[in-house]
């Protein structure tokens, strides 16, 4: 770790040594000397810094080196004949990556250094920078930093693009679309563009919804200033490759959320100290008595719903059309409606009206959070045939509502579904025998409105929102 007042000697007079010159004045970082092989350049200034020889490396044995070259090979030849011709064996050295982080770090711990902490109030700040628009993630922050506001926080802050979303009025004055993506297009810049909003907010704990570059940016804002960071991510996917995301930045999270059992256990077995992980159910509508009817009558088609996203990454809706498709050649009387949008939309409408399954297949589009209780309460079962998820919130509110889930054996599952008791679980990808789960059901709809209730009765002490609202109160008040 660098200090202020710490003296560098850059190798190598290019434009890396050019870009690198401004942030390190920034951070108070002294360049002791500017050192090139080229003896063109020699007595050259860069920044007011006159350009000298290999040879005055022997006078600044006291400083740090940085070779400023980015040919790795050429850094080797670079160091070897320093060492062997100039005796530069005892001087450090630091890369010029880690010179430069070294700098920002120092730069944003300068500026966290003029604020005037006694007079700023701290801030909780929700990431939602990769949009506010349809998805799971993004109806669970905006419901709950109502929540929260209902509960007296006036200090919430949620980062987004710019897009057009659906925001609740209630929400619009803590929603803050700065995020520009289109202006922002280097990763470095996205980074710096996170970390002076947050600068302008110090205190500040951050809630981390998606393993991105929120993530990566709090974290060294974090290293900056500890004192000022906190950091908590909910963890919303059960993937191998979203825990390993979250392990990079074990050091500068608080805690985590996981949004179930499995999750929470699986955080746990990869070296995260209990006292960290959390979990907790996302809270969907769910009358405490249900109230509906089931399609009884096998004259009727038996209905089948699916809510989310319409994409083939993750949800794999190329594997619920291979579902369908089997549904449709063993005759089975149904309806299916499809409720979401997504850049599959287009070509599984077009593959489902060419095979003439439109009959039976429906899409609906996007749907406004209010009428989605209405839309389960008419299906007697839910489908999802993800690969992966961390607790689907589709599938809670589709128990919630009594619809009979059918689903991939996904993280979360196995704690709300008892299979046969409340409905049913396939092994990932068996979309052969999610249709035979369908077909059982569709040939014993007796069974409809016993499997419906009790998957109601799982769901409803789980979901309560006053539940859900009390534990974030509790986190984010550092209570627990």
């Amino acid at each position: 770790m660098l200090h202020e007042g710490q003296e560098i000697i850059l190798y190598g007079a290019g434009r890396r040594c050019i870009a690198i010159l401004g942030k390190l004045r920034q951070a108070g970082i002294r360049i002791r000397a500017i050192i090139d092989c080229s003896e063109s350049k020699w007595g050259e200034a860069l920044d007011g810094i006159a350009i000298q020889p290999p040879s005055a490396i022997g006078q600044n044995q006291d400083a740090v080196l940085c070779i400023t070259v980015k040919d790795s090979e050429e850094q080797e030849r670079i160091r070897n004949d320093l060492r062997e011709t100039y005796g530069s064996g005892s001087l450090k050295e630091i890369c010029y990556e880690d010179l430069e982080q070294e700098a920002k770090l120092l730069i944003y711990r300068v500026k966290a250094d003029q604020i005037d902490f006694t007079k700023r109030r701290s801030h909780i700040v929700f990431d939602c920078t990769s949009g506010l628009g349809l998805g799971g993630i993004e109806e669970w922050t905006k419901g709950l930093c109502l929540d929260l506001c209902m509960e007296g926080f006036d200090n919430i802050r949620i980062l987004t693009d710019m897009g057009d979303y659906q925001i609740p009025d209630k929400l619009l004055d803590i929603v803050d679309g700065e995020f520009d993506k289109e202006r922002y297009r280097s990763k470095k810049q996205k980074i710096d563009c996170i970390i002076n909003y947050l600068l302008d907010l110090l205190p500040v704990i951050i809630v981390i919804g998606k393993p991105e570059i929120f993530l990566e940016a709090a974290a060294l804002l974090r290293q900056a200033v500890p004192d000022k960071v906190r950091i908590i991510s909910v963890v919303h996917n059960g993937e191998e490759k979203i825990y390993g995301f979250y392990d990079r930045y074990r050091d500068y999270t608080d805690a985590y959320v996981g949004v179930s059992e499995d999750i929470k256990r699986d955080l746990v077995e990869r070296g995260v100290p209990v006292d960290k992980v959390f979990s907790i159910t996302c809270p969907v509508p769910c009358d405490k008595v249900l109230a509906r009817s089931y399609t009884m009558d096998a004259s009727r088609p038996i209905k089948i719903g699916y809510a989310g996203r319409v994409v083939i990454l993750q949800k794999r809706m190329d594997l619920l059309l291979k579902m369908i498709e089997i549904l449709e050649d063993r005759d089975v009387n149904f309806c299916m409606e499809i409720a979401g949008d997504g850049p599959y939309r287009e070509e599984m409408q077009r593959i489902v009206t060419e095979e003439g399954w439109d009959r039976h297949v429906h899409f609906l589009g996007a749907l406004n959070r209010e009428d989605i209780p209405a839309f389960w309460k008419r299906q007697d079962i839910c489908v999802n045939i993800a690969d992966a998820e961390g607790r689907c919130i589709s599938k809670l509110e589709a128990m919630a509502s009594g619809a009979v889930p059918v689903m991939t054996r996904t993280a979360g599952n196995p704690e709300d579904i008892m299979e046969g008791v409340n409905g049913y679980m396939v092994e990932i990808g068996d979309y052969d025998g999610m249709a035979e789960k369908i077909i059982f059901l569709a040939g014993h709809r007796e069974m409809l409105p016993d499997l419906g209730m009790k998957a109601h009765d799982a769901i409803y002490p789980k979901c309560r929102r006053e539940t859900h609202t009390e534990f974030w109160v509790n986190l984010l008040s550092g209570e627990l």
